[in-house]
């Protein structure tokens, strides 16, 4: 049985997309993963995502970064953490969104990091293995892990983007054959994907996706859990 995270990027406000994303993840007995930016979420989110939890909803909060910006200055390698920014930089950064976030979530906010833009490098590893983060959650496996932090590896992607940064159509088919190939391969498996840019028939289409991963438990081909399910699975 293959285990499954499912994973939403961007999160900032429970606004009406997000509302909807939700719902459905409720109505599917779905876990979900938020990736919430520390410096850009508040209390409204926080006052959301708590009552939901506290209805039965199973979900948690993760690290997107602090405040998503830019240091790189290209738009083909966009980086908040990674080889444009110094260690302490870094560090810093990670720290001041910890620390939001647990002021905010409490509970719901897990020591795993999600780099925006999908980049960081060796330091950006130091500094979550000093701040005693366990995890990072990325598309590209780093090819050395400081020692007590794991790899929560996001195998399947949803959206996806013309060289303009315009949303494509989702396509049932492509997300169906991905998640296929991601029950061979090993290890955990992130799906992950962005609310906001689900609109219009994407959401049908997305819809129709969890009724497929639904089909896939129903046959006990996967396992759906939150990271923190995961990690604490990995120690035992």
């Amino acid at each position: 049985m293959k285990d499954i995270f499912l994973r939403c990027d961007d999160v900032t406000r429970p606004d009406a997309p997000f509302r909807r994303l939700l719902s459905l993840f409720e109505k599917t007995e779905l876990p979900l993963s938020c990736a919430v930016i520390p410096a850009l979420a508040g209390g409204e989110l926080a006052d959301f995502l708590s009552a939901r939890s506290a209805a039965g909803a199973r979900l948690e909060v993760l690290q997107h970064g602090l405040s998503h910006a830019e240091h790189a200055g290209n738009r083909y390698l966009k980086q908040e953490f990674g080889p444009a920014r110094a260690y302490r930089e870094q560090r810093a950064d990670i720290a001041a969104g910890k620390k939001l976030l647990a002021g905010l979530f409490g509970r719901l906010s897990r020591p795993v990091f999600v780099p925006p833009f999908h980049m960081y490098n060796s330091d950006t590893l130091r500094a979550l293995a000093a701040l005693r983060f366990k995890a990072l959650s990325a598309s590209r496996r780093p090819e050395a892990l400081p020692r007590g932090l794991a790899f929560l590896g996001t195998r399947v992607t949803v959206n996806e983007y013309d060289l303009r940064l315009k949303p494509r159509p989702l396509d049932l088919k492509v997300l169906k054959a991905r998640t296929l190939a991601a029950l061979r391969e090993r290890g955990a498996a992130g799906v992950y994907f962005h609310h906001a840019d689900m609109r219009g028939k994407d959401f049908g289409v997305f819809s129709d996706y969890a009724a497929f991963l639904k089909e896939l438990e129903r046959r006990g081909l996967a396992r759906f859990s939150l990271c923190c399910e995961l990690l604490k699975r990995s120690v035992r």
